[in-house]
């Protein structure tokens, strides 16, 4: 299997944290390190810092590639520009000679800061440079087609570079790194129900945007399925033959763009494979976030035709990505 949506921590990313008072931070208690972040506290331990371990548990997994990006969701890259420069430049550069050292095993996408779209460019320019494929870019961008419009300058270079881009959870720089408060079952509401609704509406920003017709170069990434778009594309189609009779129906407008399945179960598998096609679904764990066998499981167990789960497997990063050729 070709896994298409994990996370890389190590120590350039802990080493600029901990020397941080505000959110993100890493802090040290009783000689154990842990992560702060605008949503969540967790340990610093097994596949966050240890490669060998991640290694060994993709083995147990049975995935022979990994796709790692820049941490997303955390905050270092929509920190002010002075401090995400620093920040993003030395993790993509521990990325590269990661991916330098396992070329069989891993690609990689980088994290910009986001706070100077000029500075952004001329980090892709150089990660891509080193051997990364592309970058990750925080959804809340992608929440209006004005907010997304700030990111053309990038989406040209990106065009111009062939670059492979993720559309992830994540806040802009100009918002509040502080965690909205909710009067009750958080865990649920944030961790789910809201960030699924930020990515619909990322992706719906982005097929409504004429971006993959303007910078035709670009591969597309949208994670977690594209949140609730399989579910509800239909009523949007309904709505819009109904409203709007000569407008485009939002699922004619998807392009080349592909998802992964990162965190999801085999009933929301198997719901994406049928309206997206298995040719636009993607194996993805979410790891180190999410290190058990929910993904793997999942695709052993979803309705799907051994034609299907060998695309979502492997054949459709092969195909679309060229991940793992």
């Amino acid at each position: 299997m070709i896994d298409t949506h994990a996370h890389y921590y190590g120590e350039a990313l802990f080493h600029r944290l901990a020397a941080r008072n505000g959110v993100p931070r890493v802090v040290s208690e009783a000689g154990q390190r842990f992560m702060v972040t605008p949503t969540s506290r967790f340990a610093l331990q097994g596949g966050f810092v240890d490669l060998a371990e991640r290694l060994a548990w993709m083995d147990r997994q049975g995935i022979g590639h990994q796709l790692m990006t820049f941490p997303g969701a955390l905050g270092p890259e929509v920190l002010p520009a002075a401090e995400a420069i620093v920040i993003t430049r030395d993790v993509n550069d521990e990325l590269a000679d990661v991916v330098r050292a396992h070329p069989a095993r891993f690609s990689a996408l980088a994290g910009l800061p986001m706070a100077d779209v000029d500075a952004s460019v001329a980090e892709l320019e150089r990660a891509m440079g080193r051997g990364l494929r592309g970058a990750i870019l925080p959804a809340n961008y992608f929440l209006s087609l004005a907010g997304m419009a700030t990111l053309d300058p990038l989406l040209a270079a990106a065009d111009r570079l062939g670059a492979h881009l993720m559309l992830h959870p994540g806040q802009r720089h100009d918002e509040s790194l502080e965690p909205r408060i909710w009067p009750d079952l958080t865990m649920h509401r944030a961790s789910t129900i809201e960030l699924h609704g930020v990515i619909t509406h990322g992706l719906l920003t982005l097929i409504h945007s004429g971006a993959l017709q303007r910078f035709p170069r670009v591969s597309w990434q949208v994670v977690n399925l594209g949140g609730q778009f399989p579910f509800v594309v239909e009523r949007m189609d309904h709505i819009v033959a109904t409203r709007d009779p000569a407008a485009p129906r939002p699922s004619d407008l998807l392009g080349g763009i592909v998802f992964d399945c990162a965190s999801l179960g085999p009933r929301a598998l198997e719901m994406a494979v049928k309206v997206f096609g298995a040719e636009r679904v993607m194996f993805g764990t979410d790891y180190p976030i999410f290190a058990t066998d929910v993904s793997r499981d999942a695709l052993r167990e979803a309705d799907l035709s051994a034609a299907q789960r060998a695309m979502v497997a492997e054949g459709t990063a092969r195909a679309s990505l060229g991940i793992g050729a």
